[in-house]
């Protein structure tokens, strides 16, 4: 009786093992980088070592290459993994559209998003986002903003018209509202003050320059 009890204890803590810390039935079927790719019942999941990364619930897992990630597919919904860490969760991703080596843009239902290829930095979604030299235009709600990809804000997102103008390093921000032009420096950005720029003499600048479209990045001559 002693010896029947004994077999029972060991075989229910056997299935409670299993159950609390690991699936019986769970496969490994390749490695993806330092990562195991693991199976349980047409399921993956991903582990390093003991430790789990994704539960084993996807249709399918594998390694982006070109986008320096391992990437996990369930019902059309993405989640993309760089270095061990969830940079895209749950993204149902219409396309991923390459701009640079560094960069690409991530279309969806919910907008646009940024990506910064090989990091967790992700800007968006957006309705609109547009990346221009080291400037991020975001717009929403039928307004403009912009900032830098170092994550330096350049203008809230509040303007009808907005663009970047550079004069070799210096850079500042010229932004069209109802109340007409005003121009920025970055450090005005952050005080949320503008310059005391007569809307003649930018009127006079901005025709000069020839600005068309809503948004935009132009090197000029003046002093900023």
């Amino acid at each position: 009786m002693k010896k029947f009890l004994f077999l029972m204890l060991t075989v229910l803590g056997a299935v409670a093992l299993c159950s609390v810390f690991v699936a019986c039935s769970e496969k490994p079927t390749a490695k993806l980088g330092k990562y195991d790719l693991v199976e349980n019942d047409g399921k993956f999941g991903l582990k390093e070592g003991k430790r789990v990364i994704f539960d084993t619930k996807y249709d399918k897992i594998y390694e982006d290459a070109a986008h320096k990630a391992i990437v996990a597919v369930n019902s059309d919904e993405s989640t993309f993994l760089v270095d061990g860490r969830t940079v895209i969760d749950d993204m149902k991703l219409d396309s991923i559209v390459d701009i640079n080596p560094d960069f690409v843009y991530l279309y969806s239902k919910e907008g646009i998003s940024l990506w910064k290829l090989g990091t967790s930095y992700v800007v968006g979604p957006f309705e609109n986002l547009k990346l221009i030299d080291n400037i991020i235009f975001l717009f929403e709600e039928g307004k403009w903003g912009a900032a830098t990809t170092e994550g330096d804000g350049l203008a809230p997102r509040s303007f009808n018209k907005i663009f970047v103008v550079k004069n070799g390093e210096k850079m500042a921000v010229l932004v069209k509202d109802k109340t007409g032009w005003a121009m920025y420096t970055k450090e005005g950005v952050s005080d949320g003050k503008r310059y005391n720029t007569p809307s003649r003499q930018l009127e006079k600048k901005l025709k000069k320059l020839n600005v068309s479209g809503d948004f935009g990045v132009y090197n000029v001559k003046w002093p900023l």
